[in-house]
């Protein structure tokens, strides 16, 4: 019988870190959810214009293919990009990412 009431002891506080581990979980998912709600300054299909980036130095314009949560994913417009630097485009497979501090969107 000693050993029975061993068993009952340590499955009692196991159950009780679990509980709390499975609280914080719950926690920590409202708080992302929270986080996510905040509007991004882009959409997906937004144009938009980047002065310049180390890969691309004299600027271009294209579309927003994804944002991400600090940044954006371009395809860039092959017209915009100036014709000494299209092996570079060429090279970026025609996109590039980009923080959104570096990008304005173009109304159209």
């Amino acid at each position: 019988m000693a050993e029975k009431e061993v068993d009952k002891k340590v499955e009692k506080p196991a159950d009780k870190k679990v509980d709390k581990k499975v609280n914080k979980r719950g926690n920590n998912r409202a708080d992302k959810k929270e986080e996510e709600e905040e509007p991004k300054p882009f959409d997906v299909g937004d144009k938009v214009h980047v002065k310049k980036t180390a890969l691309l130095p004299t600027g271009f314009d294209g579309q927003v293919g994804k944002v991400y949560e600090n940044s954006i994913l371009i395809d860039i417009d092959a017209d915009s990009v100036d014709d000494s630097r299209s092996e570079e485009l060429h090279d970026l497979h025609g996109r590039v990412i980009v923080r959104f501090a570096e990008a304005k969107k173009i109304e159209a």
